[in-house]
């Protein structure tokens, strides 16, 4: 029988891979996905990535934003075939990029 101790070093063990998992999936999506040199073009901008969902808010600093946008809907589109949704969020403009199922 496992003591809580026990139980609390599992639970680190797998909160700890499942921010690996994450921060492994955010690298690739931010590399090779978005590329490192579209995200150089944003100024203010904010990255949550989940398992099967994204979301990427950007603050609007001129037209080029929406170009910037533009150009992360076309390469995730192409890439994963995905659903990208898009909505303002106050004074940020936010992409709700999902990715769909895929066999493992």
């Amino acid at each position: 029988m496992l003591n809580v101790k026990n139980h609390l070093i599992i639970l680190q063990i797998v909160f700890m891979e499942v921010d690996k998992f994450l921060e492994e999936k955010r690298r690739y999506i931010t590399e090779s996905l978005i590329g490192l040199r579209t995200l150089e073009e944003l100024d203010d901008y904010t990255l949550d990535v989940g398992i099967k969902k994204t979301y990427l808010c950007i603050t609007v600093e001129s037209e080029q934003t929406y170009e910037t946008l533009a150009k992360i809907v076309e390469i995730f589109i192409k890439a994963y075939g995905g659903t990208v949704i898009i909505y303002p969020k106050g004074e940020r403009v936010c992409l709700e990029l999902i990715t769909p199922k895929r066999g493992l």
